[in-house]
């Protein structure tokens, strides 16, 4: 399927948050950006509302679009909510999955794996967001998957801002290890222990933070 020019534009504004070249809070302005990707305003304009609509970006009637600012204290609170509900989602699933559940959560961390190494930062939260959401949907509990889907796409939002992925390039990273200790001790039905293991693995996410990314709310924005 063909790319569209609006689909470059995008991609190539979403790299430049995601590496901090364009700050949080600074604001997305259509004629510098279409003047720097050399496209139209139209087409900016289009993907400026792509990353407002996944929530990278948010628009002020007044000021127009700019980066999320979010602060450590809100980046910490998501993160703590979300452990809480995924490791009671867990103990929920542990039970009811089945050896075709396992066959596809032992996929999705195989590939994990393969895009850590090929640096393909994108498909690694579209996987990680997989694996996770195949064992919150499986807890049968409609209310704790709404709002476990609202805090992930909240929390991908803070690792595409403050995560060192490009920096670490994805050496140190645990997250297939962790994932694959969680569908370990799912497949021992251990739900208690997953449930742990799942907390413990976001925690550890959370503590991958570059913090020295949250910059003070008075640096120069462009």
């Amino acid at each position: 399927m063909a790319v569209s020019l609006e689909d470059k534009a995008y991609d190539k504004i979403k790299l430049a948050i995601s590496k901090g070249y364009i700050k949080k809070g600074s604001k997305l302005k259509e004629v510098s950006l279409a003047e720097s990707l050399s496209m139209s305003r139209a087409t900016v304009k289009g993907a400026i509302k792509r990353l407002v609509f996944e929530g990278l970006a948010e628009f002020s009637p007044n000021k127009g679009a700019s980066v999320v600012d979010p602060t450590l204290e809100e980046i910490k609170e998501s993160f703590q909510v979300r452990a809480q509900l995924e490791k009671m989602a867990t103990l929920l699933a542990a039970p009811v999955l089945d050896t075709k559940d396992f066959k596809e959560l032992h996929r999705l961390v195989k590939k994990e794996e393969e895009v850590f190494r090929a640096h393909e930062q994108d498909q690694e939260y579209e996987i990680n967001t997989a694996f996770h959401l195949k064992i919150v949907e499986k807890s049968g509990n409609r209310v704790l998957v709404h709002y476990v889907k609202e805090l992930i796409q909240k929390t991908t939002i803070y690792l595409i801002l403050f995560d060192p992925f490009y920096q670490l390039a994805g050496i140190n990273n645990t997250s297939p290890a962790e994932h694959q200790k969680i569908v370990q001790w799912l497949e021992e039905k251990n739900g208690e222990q997953a449930g742990i293991a799942m907390e413990h693995h976001l925690k550890t996410v959370m503590s991958g933070i570059d913090v020295n990314r949250l910059l003070p709310n008075d640096y120069l924005v462009v």
